[in-house]
């Protein structure tokens, strides 16, 4: 006999099952020096997207002509639902307090890269049909990446009671 058998309402959990699924949203791009980029990923029709946590990594490099790797974040961000146009940030934020340990040694430094990586909880609900919109500062005198993964549920639809 299942001791959960009475607890769990089997047909309720596959109509959520019916309608949600897990999914990764992946942002990547590259900021050149002293620049802003507005960066964009989208939320399609196929329902909204709950997002969970995000991870991420990001390059810290300076000095142009020979690009370093002194582990100083030159990139700020500020994270926006596309959708209402609301800042979920209200500042520009370092990569560093956002993707730690995230940040990945520059390939022209010769190390290793860091590939750690540490979920940040961040749990808001993009509708569909908008974007996630990601505004990133490069305060470095040469270009440096980052690339963000927003892991959540994707929601197709909703059933009210």
């Amino acid at each position: 006999m299942n001791v959960f058998a009475g607890l769990l309402k089997t047909a309720a959990m596959f109509d959520v099952q019916t309608v949600q699924y897990s999914e990764v949203l992946y942002l990547a791009d590259s900021v050149g020096a002293g620049a802003q980029k507005v960066c964009r990923v989208s939320i399609s029709a196929l329902g909204h997207f709950l997002c969970q946590f995000i991870t991420g990594s990001f390059t810290t490099q300076a000095t142009a002509g020979l690009p370093v790797d002194n582990g100083i974040d030159y990139l700020r961000g500020k994270l926006i639902d596309g959708g209402a146009q609301r800042a979920l940030f209200s500042d520009y934020i370092p990569l560093h307090l956002i993707l730690t340990p995230g940040r990945r040694k520059s390939l022209a430094a010769g190390a290793a890269g860091n590939a750690l990586f540490y979920p940040l909880p961040l749990e808001y609900m993009f509708t569909a049909n908008s974007e996630i919109v990601f505004d990133v500062k490069n305060d470095s005198d040469v270009a440096n990446n980052f690339s963000i993964a927003f892991h959540g549920v994707r929601i197709k639809d909703f059933k009210r009671k």
